[in-house]
């Protein structure tokens, strides 16, 4: 009897975590963002630069939330190389859109809705 009371409670608290995560990831994905958009996003560049600039970062910001939902934060940073030229780029956002694109891409310019 024990056991299965250990089992229940052990399955009740990993149910909620599963939800507390999927909410997190999808419909609450601005709250994740808020929490874990930053650094998540900060890793991902750190990554692209590192692998295919091959270059040291020396500097670098990125918004937490992704605002026009296309799965990517803007980040701009700067290099070892060249610490007063700030390049700017789009990284992929925390969340659900954002383990699916990974990595990082160049910003496109916005081009104004007819």
């Amino acid at each position: 009897m024990q056991k299965i009371k250990i089992f229940v409670i052990i399955a009740v608290v990993g149910i909620v975590l599963a939800a507390i995560g999927g909410f997190l990831l999808t419909a609450g994905k601005t709250i994740g963002q808020s929490l874990f958009g930053r650094g998540f996003a900060e890793g991902q560049l750190k990554d692209y630069v590192a692998s295919v600039l091959r270059q040291d970062i020396n500097g670098v910001t990125c918004q937490s939330v992704d605002t026009d939902g296309n799965g990517y934060v803007s980040c701009d940073f700067t290099t070892a190389t060249a610490p007063n030229q700030v390049q700017t780029i789009e990284c992929a956002a925390w969340g659900l859109d954002g383990f699916l694109n990974r990595g990082c891409k160049k910003r496109l310019p916005g081009l104004p809705a007819r």
